[in-house]
């Protein structure tokens, strides 16, 4: 039923775009869309905001209060026009006024919601490309339209249109620049900005060369009937949630929009050089410049900032195990590299450990894999928690873990002895240990860990082994003798 209403909305909005372009300006059908295209407007807009329930209301209704606050103007336009005498500033000028700060609310509302944090980047180009046009405004009609002899009332409203016009401006540029979905809603919604944002720019040219004869009105016509047509559609509940895909952050799109920003002042200034034959308004340009330089300064810190912690956030994925946080194998290696190379300094001790889940193949065949993915989570989680912050415990593949302990043999006992308390679901581990001698490589260490690992399952699981001296078939001196089986 709303797409139907919809549709007989879009004929009824043509025709009266039609008619408002082909009738006669003081006609009566000119005269009957005038008044009729807000009252439509306001209508489209309540009955979208009661059948579509959009997850924002607030943004909506302020554009319904911005359709009424400008029908309004219309009406008072209309009456001074009927008494043939139009005076500047008039109360439609304050009620037309009005209508910017409304819309730019409610879009802003509409993109941002109340954090504008989310997209710091997207308001940052918005501020440069509105900065850089703002330049073009002051040049081409600031300047032509404040008169030394204009009354301060005349020159404040002369000045209001074109700076609000440029604020429509950047709200549609921020449009494009959000993760908003863009629907249909949205790009009627946008065309309807563009339209009046257009029109509002040949008015004030008109206005500024003393030619407007309202042949603009069927431009304001559609844009409002458009607005309308944006709030009927189903999609405009959809408007104010973000794109479900993953942003694409700088994309090419938007560098040529800073580089865009960037230009603009500079190609003004050129152009006002020539067309004002070397006179040319250097401290307008400088101030722009300045303003826009800065916000790409900033703009481009907050990309630096953004590529470092994407590269730490990298770093951290590569090193680290998906499935139970820890340091995977690539870690492992890296570390074990490293902390032989301090402990070769410092003549310190080290003790390599191999961890290897009693029976965890059928644990998975009883329970199922994803109580053996919890196994590994829990069990990892809670080894952790026994050892000292110096020491690592890494994800050496599977079900098997490598520890890397700074003390002694018989230190690394007592560890072993607190792990295999809190290994969870009652289940067991073997083990290896291996103290470095000080000559080996890490691989020779690990080697040595690896067979008593394996020495321990080989004899019955539950249990660690102790790697002897590579070149002695004794126990390393200062661990708790006889207390544990020895791989020789």
């Amino acid at each position: 039923m709303i797409r139907r209403l919809w549709i007989w909305y879009g004929a009824v909005s043509v025709v009266l775009t039609l008619v408002r372009a082909i009738v006669p300006e003081q006609s009566p059908a000119a005269t009957f869309v005038t008044f009729c295209y807000p009252v439509l407007t306001i209508a489209a807009i309540g009955l979208g905001i009661r059948l579509n329930r959009p997850a924002r209301v607030l943004p909506w209704a302020l554009l319904l209060i911005m359709t009424v606050a400008g029908g309004a103007g219309n009406v008072v336009m209309s009456v001074y026009l009927f008494h043939g005498r139009v005076p500047f500033p008039s109360p439609a000028d304050a009620l037309w006024l009005a209508c910017y700060p409304l819309l730019l609310a409610g879009l802003m509302l509409l993109v941002d919601g109340l954090s504008w944090r989310r997209d710091r980047a997207g308001i940052l180009d918005t501020l440069m490309v509105t900065g850089g046009l703002g330049l073009g405004v002051w040049l081409l009609f600031l300047r032509e339209l404040i008169a030394p002899a204009m009354p301060l009332d005349a020159r404040l409203v002369a000045v209001a249109y074109p700076l609000a016009d440029l604020l429509l401006l950047a709200g549609v540029i921020r449009m494009f620049t959000s993760s908003a979905r863009r629907g249909p809603a949205f790009w009627q919604l946008v065309a309807s900005l563009g339209i009046q944002g257009l029109a509002h720019v040949g008015w004030i040219w008109q206005l500024s060369h003393g030619t407007n004869h309202n042949e603009l009105a069927p431009a304001f016509v559609a844009s409002a009937l458009l607005l309308g047509g944006a709030a009927l559609h189903p999609s405009m509940a959809k408007i104010g949630s973000e794109d479900i895909r993953p942003s694409a952050g700088v994309t090419p799109h938007r560098v040529l929009l800073i580089s865009s920003a960037c230009l603009l002042a500079p190609i003004q200034l050129i152009i006002n050089g020539v067309l004002a034959d070397g006179h040319v308004d250097w401290l307008a340009a400088s101030i722009c410049s300045i303003a826009v330089f800065l916000l790409l300064i900033v703009r481009i810190l907050g990309l630096m900032r953004t590529v470092q912690d994407q590269a730490d956030k990298l770093e951290s994925i590569a090193y680290l195990d998906g499935l139970t946080g820890i340091p995977n194998r690539r870690a492992w290696d890296t570390e074990l590299e490293r902390r032989l190379a301090i402990t070769r300094r410092s003549g310190q001790t080290l003790v390599v450990g191999l961890i290897d889940l009693d029976h965890f193949k059928r644990y998975n065949d009883l329970f199922g894999h994803p109580a053996g993915d919890e196994l590994l989570r829990t069990a990892s989680s809670a080894w952790q928690q026994q050892l000292r912050a110096g020491d690592l415990i890494a994800r050496y593949g599977g079900e098997e873990f490598g520890l890397i302990l700074h003390c002694r043999l018989k230190d690394a006992a007592i560890v072993m002895d607190r792990l295999r308390e809190v290994t969870p679901a009652g289940q067991t581990f073997s083990a290896g240990l291996a103290q470095w001698t000080g000559g080996e490589s890490a691989e020779q260490l690990t080697a040595r860990a690896d067979a008593a690992l394996y020495g321990a399952k080989r004899d019955g699981r539950d249990q660690f082994f102790v790697g002897g001296h590579p070149s002695r078939t004794d126990l390393q001196a200062d661990f708790v003798g006889g207390t544990r089986p020895v791989a020789q």
